[in-house]
Protein backbone atom coordinates (compact mmCIF):
# COMPACT_ATOMS: atom_id res chain seq x y z
CA UNK A 1 0.00 0.00 0.00
CA UNK A 2 1.18 3.32 -0.30
CA UNK A 3 0.26 6.41 1.99
CA UNK A 4 -0.37 9.54 0.87
CA UNK A 5 -1.36 12.91 3.56
CA UNK A 6 -2.75 9.92 5.53
CA UNK A 7 -5.27 8.03 3.04
CA UNK A 8 -4.09 4.16 1.91
CA UNK A 9 -4.46 3.85 -1.83
CA UNK A 10 -4.65 0.37 -2.69
CA UNK A 11 -1.76 -0.29 -5.69
CA UNK A 12 -3.28 -0.70 -9.22
CA UNK A 13 -3.80 -4.34 -10.25
CA UNK A 14 -1.85 -5.77 -13.10
CA UNK A 15 -4.59 -7.05 -14.57
CA UNK A 16 -6.29 -3.49 -15.18
CA UNK A 17 -2.47 -2.00 -16.41
CA UNK A 18 -2.58 -5.46 -18.80
CA UNK A 19 -6.15 -4.22 -19.73
CA UNK A 20 -5.62 -0.78 -20.85
CA UNK A 21 -2.32 -2.20 -23.15
CA UNK A 22 -4.90 -4.63 -24.72
CA UNK A 23 -3.91 -7.87 -21.80
CA UNK A 24 -7.25 -9.23 -21.78
CA UNK A 25 -10.31 -10.17 -23.94
CA UNK A 26 -11.46 -6.77 -25.01
CA UNK A 27 -14.95 -5.62 -25.66
CA UNK A 28 -16.51 -6.50 -28.93
CA UNK A 29 -16.79 -4.61 -31.64
CA UNK A 30 -19.58 -5.25 -34.15
CA UNK A 31 -19.99 -3.35 -37.43
CA UNK A 32 -23.39 -2.17 -38.63
CA UNK A 33 -24.38 -0.22 -41.89
CA UNK A 34 -20.32 0.07 -42.24
CA UNK A 35 -20.26 1.72 -39.01
CA UNK A 36 -18.40 0.42 -35.60
CA UNK A 37 -21.06 -0.33 -33.09
CA UNK A 38 -19.76 -0.86 -29.58
CA UNK A 39 -20.66 -3.76 -27.86
CA UNK A 40 -19.87 -5.78 -24.08
CA UNK A 41 -18.17 -8.90 -23.20
CA UNK A 42 -20.83 -9.43 -20.16
CA UNK A 43 -19.65 -12.92 -18.57
CA UNK A 44 -21.17 -14.87 -15.92
CA UNK A 45 -19.94 -14.51 -12.26
CA UNK A 46 -17.78 -17.36 -11.53
CA UNK A 47 -14.66 -18.15 -8.61
CA UNK A 48 -13.05 -17.45 -11.93
CA UNK A 49 -13.75 -14.05 -12.64
CA UNK A 50 -14.91 -12.74 -9.41
CA UNK A 51 -12.04 -10.71 -8.29
CA UNK A 52 -12.38 -8.34 -11.28
CA UNK A 53 -15.78 -7.35 -10.11
CA UNK A 54 -15.37 -3.45 -10.55
CA UNK A 55 -15.48 -2.78 -6.33
CA UNK A 56 -13.08 -5.45 -5.77
CA UNK A 57 -8.86 -4.57 -5.17
CA UNK A 58 -7.53 -3.43 -8.41
CA UNK A 59 -10.93 -2.68 -9.86
CA UNK A 60 -12.13 0.78 -11.55
CA UNK A 61 -14.46 2.14 -9.05
CA UNK A 62 -11.36 1.93 -6.57
CA UNK A 63 -8.92 3.59 -8.78
CA UNK A 64 -7.41 6.25 -6.90
CA UNK A 65 -9.43 6.87 -4.34
CA UNK A 66 -8.52 6.41 -0.47
CA UNK A 67 -9.33 3.56 1.44
CA UNK A 68 -8.85 2.18 4.96
CA UNK A 69 -9.62 -1.55 5.88
CA UNK A 70 -8.67 -4.95 4.69
CA UNK A 71 -10.47 -4.68 1.04
CA UNK A 72 -9.41 -8.15 0.81
CA UNK A 73 -12.66 -8.92 3.04
CA UNK A 74 -15.05 -7.46 -0.39
CA UNK A 75 -13.66 -10.62 -2.72
CA UNK A 76 -14.16 -13.05 0.58
CA UNK A 77 -17.38 -12.24 1.02
CA UNK A 78 -18.51 -12.46 -2.98
CA UNK A 79 -17.00 -15.97 -2.96
CA UNK A 80 -18.92 -16.92 0.04
CA UNK A 81 -22.24 -15.73 -1.54
CA UNK A 82 -21.09 -17.92 -4.77
CA UNK A 83 -21.01 -20.62 -2.67
CA UNK A 84 -24.61 -19.48 -1.33
CA UNK A 85 -25.83 -19.02 -4.48
CA UNK A 86 -25.31 -15.62 -5.65
CA UNK A 87 -24.86 -15.38 -9.25
CA UNK A 88 -24.54 -12.32 -11.37
CA UNK A 89 -22.67 -10.79 -14.62
CA UNK A 90 -19.05 -8.59 -14.94
CA UNK A 91 -19.51 -6.77 -18.01
CA UNK A 92 -15.83 -5.57 -19.76
CA UNK A 93 -15.51 -3.10 -22.40
CA UNK A 94 -12.27 -2.54 -24.35
CA UNK A 95 -10.50 -5.38 -21.88
CA UNK A 96 -11.70 -3.38 -18.74
CA UNK A 97 -14.13 -4.69 -16.43
CA UNK A 98 -16.32 -1.74 -16.04
CA UNK A 99 -19.74 -3.07 -14.49
CA UNK A 100 -21.58 -5.88 -13.07
CA UNK A 101 -24.68 -7.18 -11.58
CA UNK A 102 -25.37 -9.46 -8.70
CA UNK A 103 -28.65 -11.09 -7.85
CA UNK A 104 -29.38 -14.08 -4.98
CA UNK A 105 -32.07 -15.93 -4.09
CA UNK A 106 -33.93 -14.19 -1.44
CA UNK A 107 -33.98 -17.15 0.97
CA UNK A 108 -30.40 -16.24 0.98
CA UNK A 109 -29.90 -12.96 0.16
CA UNK A 110 -27.83 -10.65 2.47
CA UNK A 111 -31.35 -7.77 2.65
CA UNK A 112 -34.13 -8.10 5.15
CA UNK A 113 -36.61 -8.83 2.30
CA UNK A 114 -39.07 -11.76 2.92
CA UNK A 115 -40.10 -13.22 -1.17
CA UNK A 116 -40.04 -17.08 -0.87
CA UNK A 117 -39.11 -18.43 -4.25
CA UNK A 118 -38.22 -15.33 -5.51
CA UNK A 119 -34.69 -13.45 -6.14
CA UNK A 120 -33.47 -10.50 -4.83
CA UNK A 121 -31.65 -7.72 -7.07
CA UNK A 122 -28.50 -6.85 -4.84
CA UNK A 123 -25.65 -4.38 -6.22
CA UNK A 124 -25.26 -2.98 -10.01
CA UNK A 125 -22.88 -0.49 -11.14
CA UNK A 126 -21.24 1.07 -13.90
CA UNK A 127 -17.99 2.96 -14.29
CA UNK A 128 -18.67 5.13 -16.89
CA UNK A 129 -15.02 5.88 -19.83
CA UNK A 130 -16.28 9.42 -18.59
CA UNK A 131 -16.60 9.78 -14.81
CA UNK A 132 -19.47 12.27 -14.52
CA UNK A 133 -21.26 10.65 -17.38
CA UNK A 134 -24.55 9.71 -15.79
CA UNK A 135 -26.38 9.44 -19.23
CA UNK A 136 -24.09 5.89 -19.99
CA UNK A 137 -23.64 5.36 -16.63
CA UNK A 138 -27.52 4.81 -16.48
CA UNK A 139 -28.09 3.13 -19.27
CA UNK A 140 -25.47 0.88 -18.52
CA UNK A 141 -26.91 -0.54 -15.35
CA UNK A 142 -30.22 -0.53 -16.86
CA UNK A 143 -28.59 -3.10 -19.50
CA UNK A 144 -27.45 -4.92 -16.75
CA UNK A 145 -30.43 -5.19 -14.78
CA UNK A 146 -32.24 -6.01 -18.17
CA UNK A 147 -29.71 -9.01 -18.30
CA UNK A 148 -30.95 -10.16 -14.91
CA UNK A 149 -34.25 -10.01 -15.51
CA UNK A 150 -33.85 -12.31 -18.45
CA UNK A 151 -31.93 -14.45 -16.63
CA UNK A 152 -33.84 -14.97 -13.61
CA UNK A 153 -37.35 -14.90 -15.18
CA UNK A 154 -38.68 -18.88 -15.67
CA UNK A 155 -36.71 -19.57 -12.57
CA UNK A 156 -37.85 -17.53 -9.75
CA UNK A 157 -41.14 -16.19 -9.29
CA UNK A 158 -40.39 -13.10 -9.02
CA UNK A 159 -37.60 -10.20 -8.09
CA UNK A 160 -37.57 -8.05 -5.62
CA UNK A 161 -34.96 -5.18 -4.88
CA UNK A 162 -34.45 -2.22 -2.69
CA UNK A 163 -34.81 1.62 -4.11
CA UNK A 164 -33.56 4.77 -2.71
CA UNK A 165 -34.85 8.50 -3.75
CA UNK A 166 -31.46 9.23 -5.59
CA UNK A 167 -30.90 10.16 -9.22
CA UNK A 168 -27.93 7.94 -10.07
CA UNK A 169 -27.71 5.43 -6.54
CA UNK A 170 -30.16 2.62 -7.73
CA UNK A 171 -33.36 5.24 -8.20
CA UNK A 172 -36.58 4.10 -8.07
CA UNK A 173 -37.42 5.86 -10.60
CA UNK A 174 -34.78 3.68 -13.13
CA UNK A 175 -36.46 0.73 -11.87
CA UNK A 176 -39.95 1.80 -12.33
CA UNK A 177 -39.12 1.88 -16.31
CA UNK A 178 -37.63 -1.63 -15.98
CA UNK A 179 -41.01 -2.92 -14.67
CA UNK A 180 -40.37 -2.83 -11.04
CA UNK A 181 -43.69 -1.34 -8.47
CA UNK A 182 -43.16 0.13 -5.24
CA UNK A 183 -44.41 -2.46 -2.28
CA UNK A 184 -43.62 -0.24 0.68
CA UNK A 185 -42.37 2.70 1.65
CA UNK A 186 -39.48 4.15 4.50
CA UNK A 187 -38.10 7.77 4.23
CA UNK A 188 -35.88 7.42 0.76
CA UNK A 189 -35.92 4.03 0.96
CA UNK A 190 -38.34 1.56 -1.36
CA UNK A 191 -38.94 -2.38 -1.50
CA UNK A 192 -39.54 -2.61 -5.41
CA UNK A 193 -40.77 -6.06 -7.21
CA UNK A 194 -41.22 -7.17 -10.68
CA UNK A 195 -43.32 -10.56 -10.28
CA UNK A 196 -42.10 -12.98 -13.00
CA UNK A 197 -45.74 -15.14 -12.02
CA UNK A 198 -48.89 -13.85 -11.50
CA UNK A 199 -50.90 -14.00 -8.37
CA UNK A 200 -47.58 -14.48 -6.71
CA UNK A 201 -47.41 -12.78 -3.04
CA UNK A 202 -45.44 -9.77 -2.85
CA UNK A 203 -42.53 -9.53 -0.73
CA UNK A 204 -42.06 -7.36 2.61
CA UNK A 205 -39.33 -6.22 4.71
CA UNK A 206 -38.97 -7.71 7.98
CA UNK A 207 -38.93 -5.73 10.82
CA UNK A 208 -36.93 -3.29 12.36
CA UNK A 209 -35.05 -5.34 15.22
CA UNK A 210 -32.50 -3.04 15.97
CA UNK A 211 -32.95 -0.35 18.92
CA UNK A 212 -29.81 1.28 19.35
CA UNK A 213 -28.66 1.30 23.38
CA UNK A 214 -28.47 5.06 25.48
CA UNK A 215 -26.10 4.07 27.90
CA UNK A 216 -26.14 8.24 29.44
CA UNK A 217 -27.84 7.45 32.80
CA UNK A 218 -24.45 4.92 33.83
CA UNK A 219 -22.39 7.58 32.84
CA UNK A 220 -21.36 5.67 29.89
CA UNK A 221 -21.33 6.72 25.76
CA UNK A 222 -22.90 3.72 23.25
CA UNK A 223 -21.65 3.50 19.75
CA UNK A 224 -23.28 0.83 18.31
CA UNK A 225 -22.37 0.63 14.53
CA UNK A 226 -22.76 -1.77 11.43
CA UNK A 227 -20.81 -2.32 8.26
CA UNK A 228 -20.73 -5.02 5.59
CA UNK A 229 -18.04 -6.79 3.72
CA UNK A 230 -19.62 -6.30 0.39
CA UNK A 231 -18.91 -2.87 0.30
CA UNK A 232 -15.21 -1.19 0.07
CA UNK A 233 -16.78 2.19 1.18
CA UNK A 234 -18.60 0.51 3.98
CA UNK A 235 -14.92 -0.63 5.37
CA UNK A 236 -13.62 2.51 4.43
CA UNK A 237 -16.14 3.50 7.05
CA UNK A 238 -15.88 0.98 9.51
CA UNK A 239 -12.30 1.81 9.70
CA UNK A 240 -12.48 5.27 9.71
CA UNK A 241 -14.85 5.73 12.99
CA UNK A 242 -12.49 2.81 14.94
CA UNK A 243 -9.52 5.06 13.85
CA UNK A 244 -11.37 8.01 15.26
CA UNK A 245 -12.24 6.03 18.87
CA UNK A 246 -8.67 5.15 19.26
CA UNK A 247 -7.48 8.79 19.33
CA UNK A 248 -9.89 9.59 22.34
CA UNK A 249 -7.93 10.56 25.31
CA UNK A 250 -7.81 7.52 27.68
CA UNK A 251 -10.17 8.75 30.22
CA UNK A 252 -12.48 9.61 27.28
CA UNK A 253 -11.77 5.89 26.00
CA UNK A 254 -13.01 4.43 29.28
CA UNK A 255 -16.69 6.15 29.09
CA UNK A 256 -16.60 4.20 25.57
CA UNK A 257 -18.53 0.94 24.97
CA UNK A 258 -18.21 0.31 20.90
CA UNK A 259 -20.24 -2.37 19.54
CA UNK A 260 -19.98 -3.17 15.94
CA UNK A 261 -22.14 -5.73 14.12
CA UNK A 262 -21.51 -7.18 10.63
CA UNK A 263 -24.04 -7.45 7.99
CA UNK A 264 -22.54 -9.62 5.68
CA UNK A 265 -25.19 -12.47 5.72
CA UNK A 266 -29.49 -12.53 5.54
CA UNK A 267 -29.56 -13.52 8.83
CA UNK A 268 -27.35 -10.26 10.36
CA UNK A 269 -29.55 -8.06 7.45
CA UNK A 270 -32.66 -9.52 9.26
CA UNK A 271 -31.43 -9.30 12.99
CA UNK A 272 -29.77 -5.49 12.79
CA UNK A 273 -32.41 -4.50 10.78
CA UNK A 274 -33.12 -0.54 10.80
CA UNK A 275 -35.53 1.57 9.07
CA UNK A 276 -35.10 3.11 6.03
CA UNK A 277 -32.73 -0.10 5.67
CA UNK A 278 -28.73 0.00 4.99
CA UNK A 279 -26.37 -2.11 5.70
CA UNK A 280 -24.09 0.70 7.31
CA UNK A 281 -24.85 2.82 10.30
CA UNK A 282 -24.36 4.62 13.57
CA UNK A 283 -25.20 5.49 16.82
CA UNK A 284 -24.09 7.03 19.62
CA UNK A 285 -26.71 6.67 22.59
CA UNK A 286 -29.47 6.70 20.72
CA UNK A 287 -28.58 9.25 17.73
CA UNK A 288 -27.59 8.53 14.49
CA UNK A 289 -24.68 9.66 13.24
CA UNK A 290 -24.08 10.44 9.42
CA UNK A 291 -20.85 8.59 9.26
CA UNK A 292 -20.76 8.36 5.54
CA UNK A 293 -20.51 12.01 5.09
CA UNK A 294 -17.76 12.81 8.19
CA UNK A 295 -13.65 12.58 8.44
CA UNK A 296 -11.95 11.08 11.06
CA UNK A 297 -11.78 14.15 13.16
CA UNK A 298 -14.91 14.99 12.38
CA UNK A 299 -16.37 11.46 13.75
CA UNK A 300 -13.93 12.16 16.88
CA UNK A 301 -15.02 15.97 17.75
CA UNK A 302 -18.38 14.61 17.81
CA UNK A 303 -18.09 11.55 20.05
CA UNK A 304 -16.14 13.86 22.03
CA UNK A 305 -19.26 16.54 22.39
CA UNK A 306 -21.55 13.33 23.40
CA UNK A 307 -18.64 12.76 26.04
CA UNK A 308 -19.06 15.68 27.50
CA UNK A 309 -23.10 15.77 27.55
CA UNK A 310 -23.01 12.69 29.18
CA UNK A 311 -20.62 14.41 31.51
CA UNK A 312 -22.86 16.85 32.71
CA UNK A 313 -25.96 14.92 32.95
CA UNK A 314 -24.17 13.16 35.17
CA UNK A 315 -22.80 15.96 36.86
CA UNK A 316 -26.87 17.73 37.01
CA UNK A 317 -27.49 14.62 38.83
Amino acid sequence: MQDRGGEHLMPQATRVQKARAGGIASGLVSVRGGEPVETYDDRRLTEENVGEVICCPGGLELEGKGFRGDLSAVVAWRREMLEMGMEGFVSYHDGLARGGVEYMPAEVAPFPIEARGAAVLMCYHWVPVVRDDEADHLAQEKRLVCKVIEAAAGRFSGLATLGWDNPVHFPTSFLQELGFEVVERTDYVALMWRPFTAGVARPRLSPENFAPQDLSSHGLLAIESAWSSRCPYSLRHAALLEEALAGLPEEATALVRHLPHRVDTHEEAVRWAIRPWNWEWAFANGDKIPIHRMKVGELRDLVSDKLARVRQEVSDG
